[in-house]
């Protein structure tokens, strides 16, 4: 096995299980649409909160696709394939979460001028939130990685993941949120984004190894 071929084995899985993505995608518009009806549908509420209900909602959509990242490979007997490979499984790590990021965020970028709009979220503030997402997610998929990869023996390991990773995806949301407030009163956020991508980076050369780590320990 090549890494061209498992990258083009990984958008077949992708493809073939998309069950996963649409679910967390599902689930983040449920939760869009449903948070308005029941706490308060003016504008003068959603409008200031609308970061927050969409980060939130964005966290747990992530949390949900992330959790079943090694599941059915684990189930299937190919994650002990992949194993003996030969292959440098973080590199293979990566590359599985890198394609798993485009098929929910990419998705969720195209639809976020429409959720903005149902949440009075005034235009001139859109493109700050799409830069908190394409800055801060890349953390919260690959600290969820992690979650996944120490669960991913365990038949009900879903809770064990979301009392794992949520406390690390606090400091995201809190300075993605910072940031589209700031905006919101006309100061520069230029520093909450700076943050969200030094997080993103610093969970970029801490995950892929790690989760290594934890599917060896996992599978023995």
């Amino acid at each position: 096995m090549t890494y061209l071929s498992f990258l083009k084995s990984e958008l077949l899985a992708v493809f073939y299980r998309k069950q996963d993505t649409i679910n967390a995608l599902a689930f983040f518009l449920i939760v869009i649409t449903l948070f308005p009806l029941g706490v308060n549908p003016s504008a003068d509420f959603l409008e200031p909160a609308a970061g927050g209900i969409v980060w939130c909602a964005a966290s747990l959509a992530i949390l949900l696709s992330v959790e079943s990242l090694f599941k059915e490979d684990f189930n299937d007997g190919s994650l002990e394939q992949l194993i003996a490979s030969g292959l440098y499984l973080p590199i293979t790590i990566l590359i599985k979460l890198v394609i798993q990021w485009c098929a929910v965020i990419v998705p969720l970028l195209l639809l976020i001028p429409l959720f903005s709009q149902m949440l009075f979220l005034p235009w001139s503030i859109v493109h700050v939130l799409i830069f908190t997402l394409l800055l801060g997610s890349p953390a919260l998929f690959l600290v969820g990685t992690i979650g996944a990869a120490l669960t991913v023996s365990l038949k009900r390991g879903a809770v064990l993941v979301l009392l794992i990773i949520l406390p690390f995806y606090l400091p995201v949301i809190i300075f993605a949120t910072g940031a589209i407030s700031a905006a919101q009163a006309g100061q520069d956020y230029s520093g909450q984004l700076a943050i969200l991508g030094a997080i993103s980076l610093l969970s970029l050369a801490l995950s892929p190894g790690m989760s290594a780590v934890s599917i060896k320990a996992s599978m023995n």
